[in-house]
């Protein structure tokens, strides 16, 4: 009997280390002593002066997510005048509250003071702290007179000090993975620290690809990548803050801390908490093969709006590529016909009565299309005249800030067709708006926009347009003609091409599901090369103007009558370069991400798509100057992208050359010219020989 006890509080005792473990691992830290001087809330101010009865300091106090406060205290040192009214006070409020005061005595006008701001723990967001001197009674009871004292606060001497509490997530769910990211980004960037566990190759390394599209598109921020192999120490942010970051492996290589309690037998992403910082979540890539695992991370990045619940996603059966739309909501490509609610939501802001309506959409590059193509937009719309119901209002119809048409609207509900030419549209993003005169209109979400079929030409090279819309790396939307090049195979490699890849996937506004990635050189299809000066050979740059070289770089500039000989050099490196030329073999074009040494890879593909470089990018080269900014210009000579066996190149070829209609047309006045003096010479021999004979 004795031992059969001792059995069962073992068992007892192992069950209860197994449960209390991951509670324990998911304990935050213990609260930080924080201490703020009063000049880090009034956005650097040193001080500030209090006149008795008015002029408040308020000051704006803000706690970060996932953050609390508790015991917070205030000190304060001030300095009274000589006139302050016996029995004034000094008041300390904290969101509408008074939770402080203090009696300012003229005969001691130096003093200080600290207060409890109050007993309960505050919650994030932004808490307003006041300063205010209250005058004291006048004797006889009477009014305060007007009066000069004053009272001044020493915001670099005086400070808010309290206990800073981390709140991790306490449910994680798919659900929230979007606010999740959007806490994560700082300044307009998405750090995303990455892991890869196995055996490096291709598919292992487009799953990443696909994490990145799918975390990328979930968010506007630029997605900074830091990827390493197994071999690695985890990359950890240096705040240990709020962060989000992806491992990718398979079961049966994954650290015990992330294995699930239920076995992996299928593609499966999951959700958990990062056992290293308290306010880290992880997304797990996972499955029993590679395959699997590049199943479920493009399931992860092409499924954004219908999500499952809970923090396990098992990936059922094939990711259906064909019937998705890959691109955010307002995306609308050649042929489509879509109606409002899908492009914009159904709490569109055109849906209620305004003056003014706009409906923005965003369109791939590269497109061409005959000057009598046009958008077709059928609106039903809502008029309401402002002063008589009979009155017919004014609507003007404006693109991208260029007037279309203008007409009269029927009062009431009403169907409305209306082009606009293709001519007016831009790559990128376009912005369609009505102004009403003597009225307003709520556009229904049941109407309609209608992009007309286009053909693939443009002139290039044009990082302008690669930068807006990825083209001519992405033309159909699904990345099925880009392959992305890692010349070096390293981490440092891949968090570049992945930094890139993240990019390109929002400029694109697609996951790319079907783009490739490769460690040796291409051969066919469109291609995002990443590497060194060293690992890049310079017969990948052959139809570039820049060659580069172990010691420096090489260009030549074009000329009218094509290319010139070498007539430039450099010893001086930039730290990278990015290039737009075509690619060895015929008809693709590549952007060829180049770095002067591996180590200066990751961090300058980094500065790359922070928003002010890439916004900036143009012409064929960018180079990255020793701030970190990049600088564009176009050295070489422009040249032609798409099909030539078609006769729709022929008609680019005139629509974006009018000289050609000039030579054309002198060439067949002389054609005609020559046909009938040819004409004319052999009536003049014939009559020569008709009076002959």
């Amino acid at each position: 009997m004795t031992q059969k006890y001792r059995n069962a509080l073992l068992f007892i005792g192992l069950w209860w280390g197994l449960v209390s473990a991951p509670v324990a691992m998911a304990q935050p830290p213990a609260p930080a002593l924080v201490t703020l001087p009063l000049a880090a809330l009034a956005q650097g101010k040193k001080g500030t002066v209090l006149h008795q009865g008015h002029a408040d300091s308020d000051l704006s106090w803000t706690i970060e997510p996932h953050y609390a406060a508790q015991q917070a205290k205030l000190q304060v040192r001030y300095l009274t005048s000589p006139d302050t009214t016996p029995g004034s006070q000094l008041l300390v409020a904290m969101d509408g509250q008074i939770v402080g005061a203090v009696t300012l005595n003229p005969e001691l006008p130096r003093g200080s003071f600290t207060v409890l701001l109050g007993h309960q723990a505050f919650a994030a967001g932004v808490h307003h702290l006041v300063l205010r001197v209250m005058p004291g009674p006048v004797a006889g009871g009477g009014p305060a007179a007007a009066t000069s004292a004053w009272t001044q606060i020493d915001f670099t001497a005086s400070q808010l000090s309290y206990a800073q509490q981390v709140i991790p997530w306490r449910h994680l769910d798919f659900s929230h993975l979007p606010g999740m990211l959007q806490e994560s980004a700082q300044q307009g960037s998405l750090p995303l620290p990455m892991r890869f566990y196995g055996v490096a190759n291709t598919t292992l390394l487009r799953a990443g690809q696909e994490a990145v599209a799918g975390v990328a598109l979930r968010s506007t921020a630029a997605v900074k990548v830091d990827a390493r192999l197994s071999a690695t120490p985890v990359p950890q942010p240096q705040n240990q803050g709020l962060a989000v970051a992806a491992v990718l492996g398979l079961a049966s290589v994954l650290p015990a801390s992330l294995q699930p309690q239920a076995p992996i037998t299928g593609p499966t992403i999951l959700l958990e908490h990062d056992p290293e910082n308290p306010l880290g979540v992880i997304l797990v890539f996972t499955g029993t093969t590679d395959a699997q695992i590049l199943q479920a991370a493009q399931a992860f990045a092409v499924n954004r709006t219908v999500l499952p619940s809970g923090q396990r996603w098992r990936v059922a059966g094939d990711t259906a590529l064909g019937a998705v739309a890959f691109g955010p909501k307002n995306a609308i490509y050649p042929g489509q016909t879509i109606p409002l609610h899908d492009l914009q939501g159904p709490a569109t802001a055109s849906a209620v009565p305004h003056s003014t309506a706009t409906i923005s959409f965003w369109m791939p590059g590269g497109l061409f299309a005959s000057r009598q193509s046009n958008l077709k937009m059928a609106l039903t719309m809502a008029t309401q005249p402002l002063q008589n119901a009979s009155d017919k209002p004014i609507i003007t119809v404006l693109a991208n800030h260029h007037w279309i048409s203008e007409w009269k609207l029927t009062p009431g509900v009403a169907n409305y067709q209306t082009t606009i030419p293709f001519t007016a549209l831009v790559a990128g993003e376009n912005r369609v708006t009505f102004h009403i005169v003597d009225g307003k209109v709520s556009v229904f979400p049941n109407s309609t926009i209608q992009l007309p079929a286009a053909h693939r030409y443009a002139v290039l090279p044009d990082l302008a347009l690669f930068q807006r819309t990825g083209f001519p790396l992405v033309a159909n939307g699904t990345g099925k003609h880009l392959s992305v090049w890692y010349a070096n195979g390293a981490s440092s490699d891949w968090s570049a091409g992945l930094t890139l890849f993240g990019r390109l996937a929002q400029a694109s506004h697609s996951p790319l599901p079907e783009a490739r990635a490769t460690f040796s050189m291409p051969t066919t299809r469109n291609v995002l090369a990443v590497g060194t000066a060293a690992s890049i050979p310079a017969q990948w740059l052959s139809a570039s103007p820049f060659v580069p070289r172990k010691m420096g770089i090489q260009w030549q500039v074009s000329t009218r009558h094509g290319a010139s000989p070498w007539l430039g050099a450099t010893s001086n490196l930039a730290p990278a370069y990015l290039i737009e030329s075509p690619t060895p073999y015929e008809g693709e074009v590549a952007v060829t991400f180049l770095a002067s040494s591996e180590a200066a890879l990751k961090t300058a593909a980094w500065h790359l798509v922070e928003m002010p470089n890439w916004n900036g990018l143009h012409g064929d080269l960018a180079w990255e100057t020793g701030s970190g900014t990049f600088s564009s210009t176009l050295v070489g000579s422009h040249f032609l992208y798409g099909s030539r066996n078609s006769g729709w190149f022929w008609i680019f070829l005139f629509s974006v050359k009018p000289w050609l209609w000039v030579l054309a047309g002198g060439a067949a006045v002389l054609f005609a010219t020559l046909v009938v003096w040819i004409y004319t010479l052999r009536k003049k021999a014939q009559w020569r020989a008709e009076e002959a004979v």
